[in-house]
């Protein structure tokens, strides 16, 4: 029987070789542990440059990788923040993440992202699980106006905000859009297209009873002298827009436009006039509430009041920083009128639509090149 290959020492004790620690680094970069720990914590003391990189090559050959447990119980802090939103596949929510994700990272820490399913139970649930896992701080979004807030969070002792919040919680800091406002900007934009048979589509539940987008609408209209339109409520989904349509077009066959309270109802409600050969906007403008990138790339482009998510998301983590009074802290932004094709507007009044052009250079082999 032919002899079996052997493998070698070397490559038998490396398969086997305990994980590299602190102070394998420091013999191999010839440094001391000390110097080492400053490297990886990137502080609280300098150290020279060519040092640093002599520690991270180090690191590298070793695959020494720092043990954040061990870390996090130094420091006092897991670096982590736990995100529960509602529906984590409303584009809405998708594209906030993103934007707290980001602002998370400009400030060294990483979150840890739970979708509630607009589950009031499975909510409850997940705070407690983000809490067991000791993250630094909750951002969280509920679908329900009377969630029981106050017994989980009190229980969770973690700094908490409440984002998409259109107002303040008692003894809760909270962020959110002015929504009433933008409600009234939108239905105002209409009126000056001589539109007054102004319909809603307003979601099957929020923060408040009405929404304050709906006192928003009624506001307006009332301002300018009419009387409240067709209201239906629906879920908030491009399904519950589209069955809205038929809805309000039942309550009013002479409805001249629509104010959709989010992007995604509002484009259920396009297709599901489109279908009814409705013309939009010749026979029926559409405005929108939210102005995610779906807003954008509907047929036809969405008028909408966009909400400034950069913003949002920079405030709703500078607050996990501040104390929470008994009256609660709340953070207001105003939306921003993004004129599209949905409401009438001419060409010149249209926002245009950004895209980004990604060009490569020709493969000079003549094939076809690849990332």
């Amino acid at each position: 029987m032919p002899a079996q290959p052997q493998t070698p020492p070397a490559e038998r004790d490396a398969g086997r070789r305990a994980p590299a620690t602190r102070a394998d680094v420091a013999r191999l970069a010839g440094v001391s542990t000390a110097v080492v720990s400053y490297v990886v914590n990137n502080g609280p003391r300098p150290v020279a440059a060519a040092t640093a990189e002599r520690v991270r090559e180090a690191m590298n050959l070793l695959g020494y990788r720092p043990n954040a447990s061990a870390r996090a119980l130094r420091r006092g802090t897991t670096e982590l923040l736990g995100l529960v939103v509602a529906d984590g596949l409303n584009p809405y929510f998708v594209e906030y993440t993103a934007e707290l994700v980001k602002a998370a990272a400009r400030q060294g820490k990483r979150i840890l992202i739970a979708d509630s399913y607009q589950d009031e139970q499975a909510e409850t649930v997940i705070v407690e699980d983000l809490v067991a896992r000791q993250v630094d701080g909750l951002l969280f979004a509920s679908a329900f106006a009377r969630f029981d807030r106050s017994r989980v969070f009190q229980s969770a002792e973690i700094p908490t905000v409440l984002i998409d919040c259109p107002g303040p919680v008692p003894g809760r800091r909270t962020v959110g859009s002015d929504a009433g406002g933008a409600a009234e900007m939108l239905v105002n934009h209409l009126l000056e297209h001589g539109r007054r048979r102004i319909g809603m589509v307003i979601g099957d539940g929020g923060f408040g009873d009405p929404d304050p987008r709906e006192r928003g609408w009624r506001r307006a209209l009332r301002a300018a002298g009419l009387t409240d339109g067709a209201i239906v409520r629906v879920p908030w989904s491009r399904e519950g827009g589209y069955a809205g349509a038929a809805a309000l077009l039942d309550q009013d066959p002479t409805l001249d436009a629509v104010f959709a309270s989010n992007d995604q109802q509002a484009i259920g409600l396009l297709r599901a006039l489109h279908e009814r050969g409705v013309r939009i906007p010749e026979d029926v403008a559409v405005v929108s509430f939210d102005g995610t990138k779906e807003s954008e790339f509907a047929w036809p482009s969405l008028t909408v009041a966009r909400q400034p998510l950069p913003e949002l998301a920079e405030a709703a983590l500078a607050l996990l920083d501040e104390p929470a009074p008994a009256r609660g802290v709340h953070r207001q932004f105003q939306t921003e009128l993004v004129r599209r094709a949905s409401c009438g507007c001419v060409a010149s009044d249209i926002e245009p639509t950004r895209v980004d052009v990604i060009t490569r250079d020709p493969d000079p082999t003549g094939g076809t090149a690849h990332d």
